[in-house]
């Protein structure tokens, strides 16, 4: 449906350039094939997003994309420290079963 359009018997004045609005992932991916998807918040997308579209592309639409690297590479320093951790564990139940 074509949101910049006013509606005015539902009072809705059209998106505009800068507007924000949430799409589901299914209607983003059909922009894109499309060749029309919207600029997009990385930070606020769901995860789920990436059943449908991959991360490597919506990282080219995103707005935030300075602030969503500094969170995965936070997430990916948290992850390493805890694969740190599961394999010490291991590594302490081996030695204690010899």
């Amino acid at each position: 449906n074509d949101l910049s359009t006013p509606m005015p018997q539902y009072n809705f004045p059209g998106l505009k350039d800068g507007d924000i609005w949430c799409l589901c992932a299914q209607r983003w991916a059909q922009a894109y094939n499309a060749g029309k998807a919207p600029r997009l918040l990385l930070k606020s997308t769901h995860e789920k997003t990436l059943d449908y579209v991959p991360l490597e592309v919506l990282k080219v639409f995103a707005l935030d994309m300075e602030e969503a690297n500094a969170v995965e590479n936070e997430l990916n320093a948290q992850r390493s420290q805890l694969n740190a951790l599961f394999n010490k564990g291991v590594e302490e139940d081996n030695e204690s079963f010899q």
